[in-house]
């Protein structure tokens, strides 16, 4: 996809989350980011318990990008940290799309899911198809995320 594109695609997506509304702020690409970033925080649970979501589009091989779908569902795992751990691996098992993680160095529960895609793909037609992806990805987080929560020792 083309940095015109991939704009383009943030754009349309950035404004279909606002219309639900949803905070949304950009990160843009850098030595240690592989490309611009979209951020939503996007609900979890109808108490208003939100993931950061991170949706960003990378160059992956010469006919094929990847959209990814970054969550990060608790900032900092709490004393639970080895029983979270432990759950996560049986929760992947029956995870409709995605995986369960723990970043490691800061002790972040995440979900990822990565599709791959045309690099030709229409941005419009690719911000729906993300929105609705986005929706399976928070039904799956919220079917675990209380579990999550209490295990990790914030509650």
């Amino acid at each position: 996809m083309t940095t015109e594109n991939a704009a383009r695609f943030q754009a349309a997506l950035e404004a279909r989350l606002k219309e639900l509304p949803l905070e949304t702020a950009y990160v843009d690409g850098g030595p240690d980011q592989i490309g611009d970033t979209l951020r939503a925080l996007v609900p979890v649970t109808d108490d208003g318990n939100v993931a950061l979501s991170e949706i960003i589009v990378t160059p992956w091989a010469e006919d094929s990008d990847l959209l990814h779908i970054y969550s990060t569902i608790i900032m900092e795992i709490g004393p639970g940290y080895e029983a979270l751990k432990e759950m996560m691996l049986d929760w992947n098992l029956t995870c409709p799309l995605g995986a369960f993680g723990i970043y490691r160095p800061a002790r972040q529960f995440y979900h990822k899911y990565t599709v791959p895609l045309p690099p030709d793909t229409d941005p419009d037609a690719l911000a729906e198809r993300t929105f609705f992806l986005l929706n399976l990805v928070s039904a799956a987080i919220s079917e675990r995320f209380e579990d999550a929560v209490q295990l990790s020792g914030h509650r």
